[in-house]
């Protein structure tokens, strides 16, 4: 098939606003994880270590979700921007009806299905996976593994409060330590020189205070007591946390040859987005049409509802599996049919069908 120059145009004007769009909503959803993470890691639930690999899991995995989103909003713009500067109406002057307009449109919306096709079978399970070994590896480290340098943090039991000042250089030493917890209504405060790990003959690892004075029992107290130690020893449970696997980490294989329904469901959904993305491809098209006084973006909301309602519905019929309310081989495949036969009720009402009826009837003439 031989491109025209109006075809490489489109295509490139797709291409570029489709990349444009994705980055910028990238941008949006990343910044609000970023500030999820640090939210947690100043808690304490997870490590200042792991907030590169939650948020490259994160990119990855809005990547997929954002691209039949990012496709619909670039056909949008583009053909949007094209009616309003009536560069539509010099290119149906020359000749070019509606229905060539889907070459340019189809040579990045198919290669854009087949990649999202690929990354819901194969990508997906393995960020899944990789998100759940790491919850699992952050919820197996040490409570004292997540503590943060020169801030207060809280313990997650007896509600202690640990400060550390100051980290010596590369050998894990802690200098300047208070350490305040109640047992027993009873306070307990430590103030210790340094602080260190330590691990004994049997393995079992310890948080070592050195040179500290142990302060036991309330302001006003009359046993109130004070202990000066060399060494104190603190015992550190060892956990270990299995990784929980769902339906989404399960290969293509494991699905299909599962009974289970949410097994079923899962294998379904990942094929019913780039499905989905395809329609939605065809169907922007006549969304996009405009006259040059409506604006460049007039169909944007009215496309954009029109997609989470689409988007909603194909959860529904996920759920539906599940619930077993629909059988496996109705599924979501419904929400599809639907979304055909109002994408070509547009195509009739926006008279891109007209060409395609005016070549069948020259051809049956001639």
């Amino acid at each position: 098939m031989k491109l025209t120059i109006i075809d490489k145009y489109i295509a490139k004007e797709l291409l570029t606003t489709f990349l444009s769009v994705i980055f910028v909503l990238l941008i949006i959803v990343l910044s609000t994880e970023v500030v999820h993470l640090l939210s947690w890691i100043s808690q304490g639930l997870i490590p200042i270590a792991a907030f590169l690999s939650y948020l490259l899991n994160s990119l990855f995995e809005f990547s997929i979700v954002l691209i039949p989103l990012s496709l619909l909003m670039a056909i949008l713009l583009v053909f949007g921007r094209l009616y309003r500067d009536s560069e539509m109406a010099a290119i149906m002057s020359a000749g070019i009806g509606p229905l060539q307009w889907y070459r340019p449109l189809m040579l990045i919306a198919v290669p854009t299905t087949l990649i999202l096709l690929i990354l819901m079978l194969y990508a997906r399970p393995l960020i899944t996976l990789q998100r759940a070994q790491l919850a699992a590896e952050v919820q197996s480290q040490a409570e004292v593994d997540t503590l943060l340098i020169g801030q207060f943090n809280r313990a997650g039991k007896g509600g202690g409060v640990l400060f550390l000042e100051s980290e010596k250089g590369k050998s894990h030493q802690i200098n300047n330590v208070f350490f305040q917890q109640h047992r027993n209504a009873v306070s307990h405060v430590d103030l210790a020189a340094s602080t260190s790990s330590y691990y004994n003959d049997d393995g079992r690892r310890y948080m070592m205070m050195r040179g500290g004075t142990h302060y036991v029992g309330n302001a006003g107290d009359a046993d109130f007591k004070i202990i000066k130690y060399k060494d104190y020893g603190i015992h550190i449970d060892k956990k270990r946390v299995e990784a929980h696997l769902s339906e989404e980490s399960k290969t293509v294989a494991e699905l299909w040859s599962s009974a289970r329904l949410v097994d079923q469901a899962e294998l379904q959904w990942r094929f019913t987005l780039p499905l989905a993305t395809i329609i939605v491809a065809v169907m922007a098209l006549p969304l996009s049409r405009t006259d040059p006084r409506s604006g460049r973006y007039a169909k944007l909301a009215v496309a954009l509802i029109m997609y989470l309602v689409y988007a909603n519905l194909l959860g529904v019929g996920t759920t539906w599996i599940v619930q077993e309310r629909v059988p496996v081989w109705v599924g979501t495949w419904w929400v599809h049919v639907i979304a055909i036969i109002i994408t070509f009720y547009m195509l009739k009402r926006s008279g891109y069908l007209i060409g395609l009826s005016f070549k069948k009837g020259d051809q049956s003439g001639s």
